[in-house]
């Protein structure tokens, strides 16, 4: 089995809350410190960030969706609320897929169901040139500010500066990685509609990735979810509002557990 290197607090019911692309559980420090008053909650890196290494120079969403199902197992946990993040929300779909029996609570955050586009699949192939040519930490530079709302970029200064850190300590070969499991994941709408527990789903006005109709069409499509798009805010709610985020989750967790 893969070493998952992982952070729990608290107690009570698991909430497994899984980090976006370049980033590592440290981005949940303030959620996990909150939400650890009443459940028992871990924040994992994915396999390739953070502490936990990535093994394979190849990797798709299932491979992960795979390894975590098996850190569950070694975890005692049989039910779960998934809190899956950009990146981590495409894990999570997949976990979904997958491993439904895992699932008690789903929460998508600034995340989509859907597979790239044509363009968008483009775009990634466009990274992964640029990456090998430059590197990541040229990259890096414009990539972790480009996830908050311009207007929020003063405000969250330490914040971005937390993001950069942590997409510069990605190895590259992660980062290629990751770029082209993105870049061929599968189409997930109709998991994202069928999903049996109530779900929740957080998007921001302002994010540049996932816009705000991708997140109102996720919301309409379900009867049982808890939908909110985020005034003014980008792609990155859980720094750019933590006060309206947390009162969000603890709002959805109260409510499925």
């Amino acid at each position: 089995m893969q070493a998952i290197n992982f952070k729990v607090k608290g107690e009570g019911f698991p909430v497994i809350l899984i980090h976006g692309f370049c980033e590592n559980l440290e981005m949940w420090n303030d959620v996990q410190y909150h939400l650890s008053a009443q459940y028992k909650t871990y924040a994992l890196d994915l396999p390739g960030f953070g502490q936990s290494p990535l093994l394979t120079d190849s990797i798709s969403l299932e491979n992960v969706a795979t390894i975590i199902k098996e850190w569950c197992q070694k975890q005692g946990i049989t039910e779960a609320v998934f809190i899956g993040h950009s990146l981590g929300g495409y894990v999570s779909l997949a976990i979904a897929k997958l491993y439904p029996e895992l699932i008690k609570g789903f929460g998508l955050i600034h995340s989509t169901a859907f597979a790239d586009t044509e363009e968008g699949k483009v775009n990634r192939d466009k990274v992964i040139a640029f990456i090998e040519k430059h590197g990541h930490e040229k990259w890096i530079e414009t990539f972790a500010p480009s996830l908050f709302a311009k207007e929020n970029l003063a405000r969250c200064e330490k914040d971005v500066e937390l993001i950069r850190q942590m997409g510069i300590n990605t190895s590259q070969g992660s980062i290629i990685a990751y770029t082209q499991a993105m870049r061929d994941r599968k189409d997930r709408f109709e998991v994202w509609k069928s999903i049996a527990p109530h779900c929740l789903l957080i998007g921001g006005t302002e994010d540049i990735r996932i816009g705000p109709a991708v997140s109102e069409e996720h919301i309409y499509a379900r009867e049982k979810v808890d939908g909110y798009i985020l005034s003014g805010i980008g792609h990155m709610g859980m720094f750019e509002d933590r006060n309206q985020f947390m009162v969000i989750l603890e709002k959805y967790l109260g409510k499925i557990t």
